[in-house]
């Protein structure tokens, strides 16, 4: 089964160093994956960040995802008309096995020409044949409460997409590199999962397994918890310039949280 992240992200464009991408007087976008919200309360608040550490609480230590494609889409708006004037579809070919915990890889690297590209789509996939013995989405951690800690796992083992969208991002000359910083909210995934349900999960080998084998119902929430729709930020850096420039979404005042699809 297919499973479709639009969600538990956000994205955030921001500047790269020279050196990061090239030194050729080129514009590049790329893409980097970061975990946010490691440690948090249960039960997860809709309304509000769960970072706290409480009676019932999770904290992650490890986390990875592993990257299969990126296909960035956009329209190309002439700086001249104002008009869009071509699609723009790239695509990068992975896989590369992603630790959400350090999000110092950029990967995609995509070459942009001077313009405003409106609609930009980024779809990245993770595919189970790539990741061969090892999950597609992997948390390892802690679950706390009043009786004790103990080791807890999220593993999903199946294909998933991540989806997201940001308009009108310009690049005015050469040399204005972007990077599309992806983040997943790891106290998102557990919103709606009752502590008592973990309290009360199955263990192997004292460990709290969340998976499609183990512990099931938990796993589907958390599935379910991966289609939540983001905002979007960007920040932009030309070469020669110390400083990096921020820009703003659509929805930024919103907070991490998003509309629901």
């Amino acid at each position: 089964m297919a499973l479709v992240l639009a969600a538990a992200v956000a994205v955030l464009f921001t500047a790269c160093q020279k050196d990061d991408f090239n030194n050729d007087g080129t514009s590049e976008f790329g893409v980097q994956f970061e975990a946010l919200n490691l440690n948090f309360a249960l039960p997860v608040q809709g309304s509000a960040k769960s970072a706290s550490i409480e009676s019932d609480s999770i904290s992650w230590d490890s986390a990875h995802l592993v990257v299969s494609t990126i296909k960035f889409e956009a329209e190309l708006k002439s700086l001249l008309t104002g008009e869009d004037s071509i699609e723009i579809e790239y695509k990068w070919h992975g896989p590369e096995m992603v630790n959400l915990l350090n999000n110092e890889l950029t990967l995609g690297n995509f070459i942009l020409s001077p313009g405003v590209y409106d609609e930009i789509e980024l779809k990245i996939s993770g595919e189970q044949e790539d990741a061969g013995d090892q999950a597609v989405f992997y948390l390892e951690g802690s679950y706390k409460n009043d009786a004790g800690t103990w080791p807890i796992v999220v593993s999903v083992s199946e294909d998933v997409y991540f989806k997201t969208e940001k308009e009108n991002v310009e690049v005015t000359e050469e040399s204005v590199d972007i990077t599309s910083i992806i983040q997943v909210y790891l106290d998102e995934l557990m919103m709606d999962v009752d502590p008592a349900d973990l309290d009360n999960a199955d263990q192997t080998d004292g460990v709290i397994i969340i998976s499609a084998d183990s512990n099931a119902a938990i796993y589907q929430i958390v599935v379910r918890n991966l289609a939540h729709e983001r905002r979007t930020h960007y920040k932009h850096k030309h070469h020669d310039d110390d400083h990096e420039h921020d820009g703003h979404g659509d929805d930024d005042d919103q907070g991490h949280k998003g509309d629901d699809d």
